[in-house]
């Protein structure tokens, strides 16, 4: 209640509601930034990152892959699993919760609107998972950039895509928790669709192959329809594959396993996917926010 006590009385008096206020929402998000910047679900996943980074950038590269590469598959698996539980835990409760304890009714009494209260946090959470990726994963790139330069804006490439995912996520959570009326339903909401984004390639195999396909059809030759179904409706899959596309990598084998990406899939249309998997929540999240009862 106190920090949100500072944010009533940083708030300008007059209000230009046919505009966006940029003040409240720097301000909504600099309180956001700054109280959860020490959650220790941050903490941790920072110091993971750079545990799983720092014994991933010395493992020396193999079958023509480069140490960046070795290096990012590595911690491909983990990064799609823990960003986004930690963008579920920081935006699961920033509607409802506040709501619960009154203190968003505290904020809404005064001359802020409720988009710039939804962006602002959005904004806010956003940068701290952001922070904690780039410092995660920086050390890693130092070490990289020493031992093969011409892999940096790979990694790059690769750092800004994980971003881009725990984004996602914290865009679904915002959305669900301004959806839901209880804190507990939307965390349970946010989990299940993280579940759900984890075996939806398992559930179309399982079409596949209960529609006649043959298990040795789709280890040596993974039908387009399944990749392209798994990165329209899976954002950790089209996390996995936008990585691969940013180092030029369009074909995987492994245990005798592989798959190519479509042609047709490039960076520059996932680009887009990723842009509606962020948008739509926080709209869907702010109709229901304007329609909500505090």
């Amino acid at each position: 209640m106190r920090s949100w006590n500072i944010l009533v009385k940083a708030a300008p008096l007059e209000v230009n509601y046919m505009a966006i206020n940029f003040n409240n929402i720097k301000t909504i998000a600099k309180k956001e930034f700054m109280d959860n910047l020490r959650n220790k679900w941050v903490i941790v996943l920072t110091l993971i990152f750079i545990l799983l980074t720092l014994a991933m950038s010395f493992v020396q590269g193999g079958g023509g892959m480069s140490s960046a590469e070795i290096t990012v598959i590595g911690i491909l698996t983990i990064s799609s699993m823990l960003v986004p539980i930690i963008a579920i835990m920081l935006g699961y409760n920033t509607i409802t919760g506040e709501a619960e304890s009154g203190s968003l009714l505290v904020v809404l009494s005064n001359p802020i609107d409720r988009f710039e209260v939804l962006i602002g946090k959005f904004v806010g959470l956003g940068s701290v998972l952001s922070t904690s990726i780039i410092l995660g994963f920086g050390i890693a790139g130092i070490v990289i950039m020493i031992e093969n330069s011409s892999r940096v804006a790979g990694y790059l490439v690769f750092m800004a895509l994980t971003i881009l995912l725990g984004l996602i996520y914290l865009s679904l959570s915002i959305c669900f928790s301004a959806l839901l009326k209880r804190s507990v339903a939307s965390l349970g909401a946010g989990i299940g669709l993280f579940f759900w984004g984890m075996i939806i390639g398992t559930v179309l195999m399982g079409i596949y192959l209960g529609t006649g396909g043959t298990l040795e059809g789709m280890m040596t030759n993974m039908p387009d329809w399944i990749m392209a179904t798994m990165v329209l409706i899976s954002p950790a899959d089209m996390y996995q594959t936008s990585v691969m596309l940013g180092f030029n990598m369009t074909s995987l084998g492994a245990s005798g396993f592989s798959f190519d990406i479509p042609s047709y899939i490039t960076l520059a249309r996932l680009m887009i996917v990723y842009a509606v998997w962020i948008i739509v929540p926080l709209a869907i999240g702010f109709f229901y926010l304007k329609k909500r009862d505090i």
